[in-house]
């Protein structure tokens, strides 16, 4: 169990925090984590901590009993936030997690504090876009896509018109409005009109958001 000073440090946050110690177990928990994962403190106190987050990044597992948290403990280094597919109450959801290393007054003893914030739909497009755009188009790239997008929030159900549901499909497609325009012998302002028309009704503020929405509806 972890000192009064630690439970002390990851209570003092509203976000979902626990602490790890060198030997990679869990050694605080709050209860916002508790509430993240579904997971009461006494159930995962002293037990490792790749065993609870089961993370996986995007290019495939991230969590093990020597990840590049662990060593960075040993060797006190800074740790950049990243993102990750965790194991949470909700199921597998992609999350940021902030690692500082922290160091208990009056002792040698070094602790990973971890927090946790689950991705808005914002940051779920982005890292969808990051990955559709990788060149290698490898299996493991096309699976984390799917990942993402099966993290995004709930699509409304909506009702498109043949057109906006034949300028969504070449949108998905990559063409631009430009090339739209040219096929289907309309104007680009046309284009963009029936565009802003299916982003409205699918709540979308991108057209690399609304084709995601629109997969993930079904609709294409």
């Amino acid at each position: 169990m972890g000192s009064h000073w630690l439970l002390q440090l990851v209570q003092g946050t509203a976000d979902a925090a626990f602490a790890v110690d060198a030997n990679g177990s869990i050694a605080a928990w709050n209860d916002t984590a508790g509430e993240l994962f579904g997971l009461r403190q006494d159930e995962v106190i002293d037990r490792p901590c790749h065993e609870i987050l089961r993370g996986v990044c995007e290019s495939g597992p991230f969590c093990s009993e020597h990840c590049s948290i662990h060593q960075a403990l040993e060797l006190n280094q800074p740790v950049s936030n990243f993102d990750l597919r965790l194991q949470t109450s909700r199921g597998t959801e992609w999350c940021n997690v902030t690692i500082t290393i922290v160091g208990q007054p009056d002792s040698e003893t070094r602790h990973a504090l971890h927090i946790v914030q689950r991705l808005d739909v914002h940051r779920l497009i982005e890292l969808l876009a990051r990955i559709m755009s990788d060149s290698r188009g490898t299996a493991e790239s096309q699976t984390t896509a799917q990942l993402v997008s099966s993290s995004l929030s709930s699509v409304p159900q909506v009702k498109l018109t043949r057109r906006e549901k034949e300028i969504l499909g070449m949108l998905a497609s990559g063409k631009r409005t430009s090339d739209i325009a040219i096929l289907l012998f309309i104007s680009p302002a046309t284009v963009n009109n029936h565009v802003q028309h299916v982003m409205d009704k699918l709540d979308s503020h991108s057209r690399l958001e609304v084709v995601a929405r629109a997969r993930e509806a079904g609709i294409i």
